[in-house]
């Protein structure tokens, strides 16, 4: 799908690419994972920096909440660390990767951190559906049948009867996103919440895009992450279609 090329209204939104509420639970997510891997609060900058190549000033920045890594830098850190990359970035799934619920205690004993046994939850395959389908199923979502769909790829987040991946398109999103990653959308039974990420139909050009949900001032905006793309107000020529819950890169080609 083309980046849309929306006649908004003009706003000064610019700089809500990463909420405050955004850059303090990925904080969160950090820590934990650096405490996981025996990394102490007072080493922490030093070792992140280490990683990365980045300054200790950009890594004290991560660790106060002002700022968030680039995905390259994002992906360096979860390898490190070994923790998946979506969990440290989004909070989606797991934390650990390739570790059983009994690793998981033995590497967090010893940071007096007791982790909670995350209850089994069932993987599902969903659809990966074209754009014009997902605008499509805005106004009318029946349930894909096996055949109906040339791709289906398996999640254990619930986006419920109806939900389907879609495949990134275009550089909107950048850097979080990158075109070809591949989102699953739950169509049914969501809130909006400021901060998370949603699909959403624009009606007077019936085009569906992908941005963050934000809430400033008692409005809502459909914010991309690439601040060359303008921030779209939400009024009654916007329908919110569906909210994202996983997301993953696509198979390698080798």
């Amino acid at each position: 799908m083309p980046e849309l090329k929306v006649h908004a209204r003009s706003c000064n939104h610019e700089q809500m690419v990463q909420s405050e509420e955004i850059r303090t639970d990925f904080v969160v997510r950090l820590k934990k994972a650096l405490a996981a891997s025996g990394i102490p609060d007072r080493g922490a900058g030093a070792r992140l920096s280490e990683i990365t190549g980045k300054t200790a000033k950009a890594a004290s920045k991560w660790l106060n909440a002002e700022a968030m890594p680039g995905r390259a830098n994002m992906l360096a850190i979860a390898e490190a660390l070994s923790v998946r990359s979506e969990w440290l970035e989004y909070g989606w799934g797991q934390m650990l990767k390739g570790q059983t619920t009994a690793d998981m205690g033995a590497r967090i004993s010893h940071a007096n951190v007791v982790e909670m046994q995350q209850p089994h939850r069932e993987v599902k395959e969903y659809p990966l559906i074209s754009w014009v389908a997902a605008g499509a199923w805005q106004e009318s979502c029946d349930n894909f049948n096996p055949g109906d769909a040339d791709e289906w790829l398996m999640s254990d987040h619930n986006a419920g009867p109806h939900g389907y991946w879609l495949e990134i398109k275009g550089p909107s999103m950048l850097p979080t996103f990158t075109p070809g990653m591949r989102i699953l959308v739950r169509p049914e039974g969501f809130d909006l919440v400021s901060g998370k990420y949603y699909v959403a139909k624009l009606l007077d050009t019936g085009e569906t895009t992908f941005k963050q949900y934000l809430r400033d001032g008692g409005m809502g905006y459909l914010q991309p992450l690439n601040q060359a793309f303008p921030v779209i107000p939400i009024d009654e020529g916007v329908a919110m279609v569906g909210l994202v819950i996983d997301a993953k890169l696509p198979a390698s080609i080798f």
